[in-house]
């Protein structure tokens, strides 16, 4: 193989001990596919983030530790955290994080096998990208027109280098990001204005429907046709905090990408 190349896939943990394993085995997955048939000599770095669980997460995380043994992989578990939303459990995660190259994955979802294969390997070989990001596959339908608009507001297909992450400042802050769901939005926001992307137009992420979810909450928007929803029934008023936040990221990153650009 060529010269190793290594990720690091951060996970927010949140009473997820049912279906950890399935999310975990799904990077093993996709790193040994990376590894043995597409001939990138793929080294993963798993972090999970137990965010305050209330089931059997802890357990579960502490099992992985233990049984995760192919010399590619390391798995690192971070407990103890009270519970702040997955944004902030990714922001943790990635400050443990060793490798140049990020991605995220909910632990509920699952990577396919192909998806930290392309990643790298795009942004490997072009230096001018700052990340990229992929197609999801969703275990429920939608509208096809709301497809590539949900691509770009989700971080569970994207792949970022870890110096523009620091760049961006991360995952915002304040709690009202979290109760309105917009930490994802905003993150990708910051991105698309400091530093260029690429899509990769091929499904490589599996996102299941769980109750309660934003998929389910929104289930009548996303089977309408994009141009047929009126926006007026949307619910998401953002708050002061979330203004201002937004505001002040974006014209430091618009400093910086000036700054960079010379």
């Amino acid at each position: 193989m060529a010269q190793s190349i290594r990720v690091s896939v951060v996970l927010p943990c949140y009473n997820c001990g049912d279906t950890l394993h399935a999310s975990i085995n799904s990077i093993i997955r996709s790193t040994v596919h990376a590894r043995e048939s597409m001939g990138i000599s793929l080294i993963t770095e798993i972090i999970a983030v137990d965010d305050g669980s209330s089931d059997h997460t802890a357990n579960a995380i502490t099992d992985l530790q233990n049984s995760v043994t192919q010399p590619f992989i390391s798995f690192k578990g971070i407990l103890g955290r009270s519970n702040q939303g997955a944004g902030r459990a990714r922001q943790e995660g990635t400050r443990h994080a060793t490798a140049p190259y990020l991605c995220f994955l909910d632990a509920d979802d699952e990577f396919l096998p192909r998806h930290l294969g392309l990643c790298v390997h795009a942004l490997h070989t072009d230096r001018s990208i700052g990340y990229v990001w992929t197609e999801r596959q969703l275990d429920v339908p939608i509208h096809s027109s709301w497809e590539p608009s949900l691509d770009r507001r989700t971080v569970m297909n994207l792949c970022v280098r870890k110096v523009w992450h620091e760049l961006s400042g991360g995952f915002p802050s304040h709690p009202d990001f979290r109760s309105m769901s917009t930490e994802d939005s905003f993150y990708r926001l910051v991105l698309e204005k400091l530093v260029f992307g690429r899509l990769i137009p091929e499904k490589t992420v599996l996102i299941h429907f769980s109750s309660g979810n934003s998929l389910d909450r929104q289930k009548v928007k996303f089977n309408t046709p994009i141009e047929q929803w009126d926006s007026s029934k949307e619910e998401f008023t953002p708050s002061a905090n979330i203004i201002n936040e937004l505001e002040e990221r974006l014209a430091y990153v618009e400093q910086i990408a000036k700054e960079i650009r010379g």
